[in-house]
């Protein structure tokens, strides 16, 4: 057994029920779009997922293979395939900073971290009062989920059919 595995899977069961109502958003009655775990949209957001929730349940201090393992196993946990051709794939992305892929990334770790309440000052980010605005337009009460709600709609869910060509 190598050391840390127990921890490694113990993260990686926490971060994959996290980041599995992203998937949820973008699952379609035929299943994920094809395509979807090769998107750099979709590994950036997912890996951005990832990274925030591994430092919110207190993984900054595990290893960059540790770290390395963990996103192997939720990449392999979210897709019900094998999560090390999915890691690698995204790494690729990374490496040539593939635009989508950084932008993603940013945002996956954004929401992350807003769902978590460990953002200061999020109420003065311009994307956050636009969605306070428009559920309150919408005659709803902003409440902090349904912030979440709207922010996942305009950077995940909307992206994602637009570019996996999947309707509403």
């Amino acid at each position: 057994m190598i050391f840390g595995s127990k921890q490694n899977k113990e993260f990686a069961d926490r971060i994959s029920q996290a980041v599995q109502p992203m998937i949820d958003h973008v699952h379609t009655k035929h299943g994920l779009p094809t395509g979807f775990w090769q998107d750099s949209y979709a590994l950036g957001y997912l890996m951005g997922q990832v990274n925030g929730w591994t430092s919110i349940f207190d993984g900054d201090g595990l290893s960059i293979a540790d770290k390395g393992r963990i996103l192997v196993d939720v990449f392999g946990a979210l897709s019900g395939e094998k999560g090390k051709p999915i890691s690698e794939n995204a790494m690729v992305y990374a490496q040539q900073e593939d635009p989508d892929f950084m932008r993603a990334n940013q945002n996956g770790m954004f929401m992350a971290m807003f769902a978590a309440e460990k953002i200061p000052n999020a109420e003065a980010i311009p994307a956050v009062v636009h969605a306070k605005q428009t559920i309150t337009d919408a005659g709803a009460d902003p409440t902090h989920d349904a912030v979440i709600d709207s922010l996942a709609q305009t950077i995940w869910v909307q992206e994602m059919r637009a570019r996996m060509s999947v309707g509403a």
